[in-house]
C-alpha cells in the first residue's frame, strides 16, 4: 500500500490527476480509501526503508495499512519510530 501511496503522490504532483476523488474514480474505491492510504505518506523515512526492506509475501501482508495508521497519525520522529517498534516487536538495542 505504501507503493501504491507513493505511486498516487506522483499522479497528482504531475497533475495527471486533478485530485484525491479523481484518483478514487480512476481506482474504484472511494476518495475515504485514497486518503487512507495516502496517509501512509506522513510516515518518517525510517519508517518507508524498513517497510521496503521486508521480504515480500505471498498470503497477508506482514503489516498492514490499518495496523500502520496510528503510526502515520503521530506527528513526532521518534514517536513515530517508538509506535513502529512497537508494532513489529522490536526493542532498542
Amino acid at each position: 500500500m505504501l507503493r501504491k501511496a507513493i505511486a498516487w503522490r506522483a499522479i497528482l504532483d504531475a497533475g495527471q490527476a486533478a485530485n484525491q476523488a479523481d484518483i478514487a474514480r480512476r481506482e474504484g474505491v472511494t476518495r475515504a480509501r485514497v486518503t487512507q492510504v495516502m496517509g501512509l505518506l506522513r510516515l518518517v523515512p525510517e519508517i518507508h526503508e524498513h517497510i521496503f526492506s521486508m521480504p515480500k509475501t505471498i498470503q497477508r501482508p506482514a503489516l498492514t495499512e490499518l495496523a500502520l495508521r496510528p503510526v502515520a497519525r503521530l506527528t513526532g520522529r521518534d514517536e513515530q519510530i517508538a509506535a513502529f517498534r512497537t508494532l513489529i516487536g522490536e526493542t532498542e538495542g
